[in-house]
């Protein structure tokens, strides 16, 4: 039902407009009346309508002044306006506002239902409009943090939504709440002016991309802390690494993500460190992991161990507290086991609870280095399914050919959606992540143990142009394919999975 406020300063209209139409039939009910615009103003910013029907000329507030001062407050809603006599300057400055049409005293029944009709067909295009923009927005939304979408065309789609995405700083943060809490959540993303969110199908919570500085971080989450309390600390919210630049976002959300893993494992166990929670919830990564993760991108044994030495000595130098410290440890855990595929499931809770457990920061270095040892020694291939098997042994037959998740699909006479879905959910990456990263990974090879030019190693892995190999390779490495082939062309230790 569509909901509808009646304002006029005679009684008489208002029960007369009451009963001249069968609002019922039309899908309309009547949600309030007000005898003026200053009352009809205050109901409309404590309740939602669809439609309103006002008089022009009433005492303390007017009808035109109603609906400027609505707009002007960002409270939207069809209108029609109706005025005793007509007059010139109340149609113009009625049409010029929006209004759906401006009647005369006494209303004409059959114009006014067409009219109706007209409103309510204009609201049910405008909901469908919006239902198909926000599955468009969602799903750019969801390319932007796993890194399966092109920046230039996010950029393009993402302006038409109002949103110009420079290359500031990011932070990706997912929000687990009780289904009945999610209008608080909305309006509190709208107050802070954080727009850039959509809400998981999968795992309903809410995922939301802050755009802003770490000192902005700070505050939004000093305010989200408010209403957490305010709500019986109902919400849990986990803060990836604030990031710089549009083609980092999936590293924060992994992060974020981690951070989920991490509480729902101790919901899990019934265990209650509470620092640790207040540490995901409260005090914000200060250590970045992008060169980390570049260096596991290039998979030489002497960077990652680099890598891992300086985080965990910056840990050290900023004397971080005990949760804290695991906190961090289980990040570089989770991106270890993300990455090499070798680590089974057991080893994996295995390392949780010694990570959980540790009393000293030596036993938290002790599970990174057995968890590095466990990669390089353990050479077993890794259960899939079938199918995901065979989308496999096509990536590593045929990943110089142009390959698409469709195409594969089409060859396997599989839906392409669920192909997507159990590969992502069995690899742990998508289609597309995993088809680049194995690209990568032979051109390492190749730059390593070839001779062969950047062109020429570009197009035998599967891109067509030079370019936008060099610049994939340098985001995903961090270093340029000539820089990788002169550091490594002598000393290159891979870690294979």
């Amino acid at each position: 039902m569509y909901r509808m406020l009646l304002v006029d300063d005679e009684y008489m209209i208002l029960e007369g407009l009451k009963k001249l139409i069968p609002w019922q039939q039309l899908g309309i009910e009547i949600s309030g009346t007000a005898k003026n615009g200053q009352e009809a103003l205050q109901f409309v910013r404590e309740n939602e309508v669809d439609i309103v029907i006002s008089d022009v000329t009433m005492p303390l507030l007017s009808g035109i002044e109603f609906i400027r001062l609505a707009q002007e407050e960002a409270i939207y809603f069809h209108f029609l306006m109706l005025s005793g006599y007509q007059e010139f300057d109340y149609v113009k400055e009625g049409l010029r506002m929006g209004a759906d049409n401006y009647l005369i005293k006494p209303v004409d029944k059959v114009e006014l239902v067409e009219t109706l009709e007209k409103t309510i067909a204009a609201i049910k295009k405008e909901e469908e409009q919006l239902e198909t923009q926000s599955v468009l927005f969602d799903y750019l939304l969801q390319g932007w943090i796993h890194d399966e979408i092109d920046y230039i065309e996010l950029r393009k789609h993402m302006k038409h939504y109002q949103y110009d995405l420079a290359d500031s700083y990011y932070t990706v943060l997912i929000i687990d709440f009780p289904i009945e809490s999610e209008e608080v959540l909305t309006k509190f993303f709208s107050q802070q002016n954080q727009g850039l969110y959509y809400k998981s199908s999968d795992t309903e919570e809410f995922i939301v991309v802050f755009s802003g500085s770490e000192a902005e971080l700070q505050l939004f989450v000093l305010d989200f802390q408010e209403l957490n309390q305010r709500n019986q600390k109902c919400f849990f919210i986990a803060i990836g690494e604030t990031i710089e630049g549009l083609t980092e976002v999936a590293s924060s959300y992994n992060h974020a993500l981690h951070g989920i893993q991490i509480h729902d494992f101790y919901q899990v166990k019934g265990m209650e460190p509470s620092g640790f929670l207040e540490t995901s919830t409260g005090l914000l990564p200060q250590i970045s992991f992008v060169a980390f993760n570049q260096a596991l991108s290039i998979r030489d044994v002497a960077t990652i161990h680099t890598e891992i030495a300086g985080i965990l000595e910056l840990m050290r130098q900023q004397g971080t507290l005990p949760d804290y410290s695991r906190h961090m440890t289980f990040l570089i855990f989770m991106d270890l086991y993300r990455q090499f595929e070798t680590l089974d499931e057991i080893f994996y809770q295995t390392s949780f609870e010694k990570i959980a457990n540790a009393q000293s920061f030596e036993a938290l270095q002790q599970v990174i280095e057995d968890t590095l040892v466990e990669i390089k020694g353990v050479k077993k291939e890794r259960s899939y399914s079938g199918n995901t098997q065979r989308m496999l042994e096509i990536i590593m037959e045929r990943y110089s050919e142009d390959l698409s998740l469709k195409l594969v699909a089409d060859e396997l006479y599989l839906n392409v959606m669920y192909l997507g879905q159990i590969f992502k959910k069995e690899t742990k990456k998508s289609f597309s992540q995993y088809l680049n990263q194995y690209r990568i990974k032979e051109a390492q090879n190749l730059l390593v143990h070839s001779d062969n030019n950047v062109n020429e190693i570009a197009v035998s892995v599967g891109y067509t142009s030079a370019g936008y190999f060099y610049k994939n390779f340098k985001k995903i490495c961090g270093i340029s394919p000539k820089e990788f082939r002169e550091r490594f062309v002598t000393g290159y230790n891979p870690i294979d999975s």
